[in-house]
């Protein structure tokens, strides 16, 4: 299980994106494994996805790809659990998603986090301290 942050889903759909061929390697080595996103990555990507067409382009890759939504079986004790988090973290400025993510790699602990930001590397952590595994390096 991996779970997809925003910036693989932004540079697979921006040719122009510095992490673009990255990205596209790093999908072809993941392969078909089940990759989740939350609502927040959407979010960001669509944000940062200004044009028509890119976003068109993040929709033919969600129908494309085995990306299916990643929902919680009780999303309120979930949230409660993210504001913790980004209350632990707040002197690093995380953002929503940063600590969704983390708190759903605390759920799911065979969950992998495909992200291209360094503080996954670096700095956050799942809600117990451990480090967050993640899907390439």
């Amino acid at each position: 299980m991996i779970l997809v942050d925003t910036t693989p889903l932004v540079a697979l759909c921006d040719p122009r994106d510095a992490l673009h061929r990255r990205a596209l390697a790093d999908l072809d080595r993941i392969g078909r494994r089940a990759l989740f996103a939350c609502a927040s990555v959407l979010t960001e990507a669509c944000f940062l996805l200004e044009h028509r067409s890119q976003r068109e382009r993040l929709q033919r890759l969600l129908a494309s790809l085995p990306i299916r939504a990643l929902t919680a079986d009780d999303e309120d004790v979930v949230w409660s659990r993210v504001f913790v988090w980004l209350n632990k973290y707040a002197d690093h400025d995380p953002d929503w998603t940063d600590g969704y993510l983390a708190v759903a790699c605390s759920i799911e602990r065979r969950a992998k986090i495909w992200s291209y930001d360094r503080e996954f590397r670096t700095i956050w952590r799942r809600e117990d301290g451990s480090k967050i595994p993640l899907a390439v390096k």
